[in-house]
């Protein structure tokens, strides 16, 4: 079996990806004691669905990084990170506090374009032959 340099660097993005999003998932578990914490969470409109937060993002994780669904998994991370890059730009949040968002965005477009190339056929318009 020959092991290819793209597959080693997809899977990779994946494991990054994967654990950035379960670390913020298992950090909106935990209560919040900060102020300043609690004052960005009200900002925001999601202090009190930090355990909804937290449960979505783990089924989404798993989506994910399961190949077979990796493809809806890939859609709704980037629909959910999406939004939250939209709501810090809409909130006035510094660029270095949603930075992080960029280099997950980038890193689930890798992944998604190494592991799932019939997105990029779609995406064209051409019909996909299986």
């Amino acid at each position: 079996m020959k092991i290819r340099f793209s597959s080693i660097l997809a899977w990779t993005a994946v494991f990054l990806v994967s654990a950035l999003t379960l670390f913020s998932a298992i950090m909106g578990f935990m209560p919040q004691t900060d102020p300043a914490a609690i004052e960005m969470a009200t900002k925001m409109g999601v202090a009190n669905i930090g355990m909804q937060l937290g449960i979505t993002k783990i089924l989404i994780v798993a989506l994910f990084v399961y190949p077979r669904t990796s493809t809806v998994g890939f859609v709704l991370m980037i629909g959910y990170y999406g939004g939250a890059l939209a709501t810090n730009i809409t909130h006035g949040f510094a660029a270095a506090e949603y930075g992080i968002l960029y280099v997950v965005l980038g890193l689930l477009t890798l992944s998604a374009y190494v592991r799932n190339p019939e997105l990029l056929t779609r995406i064209k318009g051409k019909p996909v032959i299986a």
